[in-house]
């Protein structure tokens, strides 16, 4: 048996349980996600879509490494080869099935209504720039102050055609991205203008 080979089978046998707990776990957080989630437009506090997004990432990452190995011996007929052949690609298929709300939601943030917020984000941040007197657009306490005024004098709210009230533009961060989605009832969230991914909510 060649070094690889042998190299490989050790992976999988080190790889398997592990890999199989990963996945059980990513369908059960996935499937907790689609029962318990919220349709409000709020990423919630925390942000369970965005937390359980990177968690799947990170877990699938996990599994690549495992992959990595069954390519070294997948022409061994080695029992540990077999297992993981007939194992986890259902469970992994399974994981992200029960993902794929999250994955949705996440997606869903550049198109639709999410994708004119995104505009609005995005535009009102290069406005919002406009005040700093630095080449990077990092503004100063005066220049943060002077801004927050604009903004208040001239309001930028959207509305979800599910919530009664619209949602409104606020500074909420001392640097970038300095715009944050006040949603009302207290909720608010920071989403950053390109990927849209939440990195902050209260």
């Amino acid at each position: 048996m060649k070094t690889s080979t042998r190299c490989g089978i050790i992976g999988l046998l080190c790889w398997f349980v592990p890999s199989v707990g990963v996945l059980v776990v990513l369908s059960l957080l996935g499937l907790g996600e689609l029962l318990l989630g919220d349709s409000h437009p709020f990423p919630g506090d925390p942000p369970a879509a965005d937390l359980l997004a990177w968690v799947a990432l990170l877990g699938w990452l996990f599994i690549l490494v495992g992959y990595c190995f069954f390519f070294l011996a997948r022409k061994e007929s080695d029992r540990i080869v077999h297992l993981w052949r007939r194992v986890l690609p259902p469970v992994a298929l399974l994981s992200l099935l029960a993902m794929s709300s999250s994955l949705a939601q996440l997606a869903g943030r550049h198109w639709g209504e999410w994708g004119h917020l995104k505009a609005m984000l995005q535009d009102n941040e290069v406005r919002v720039r406009a005040f700093s007197s630095r080449a990077d657009g990092a503004l100063s306490e005066e220049e943060f102050a002077r801004a927050k005024l604009w903004l208040l004098e001239q309001p930028v709210t959207f509305q979800f055609k599910t919530e009664p009230e619209p949602a409104k533009l606020r500074l909420m961060r001392t640097v970038p991205p300095y715009l944050g989605v006040d949603f009302g009832r207290g909720q608010n969230a920071v989403f950053d203008p390109v990927t849209m991914h939440c990195i902050y909510s209260d």
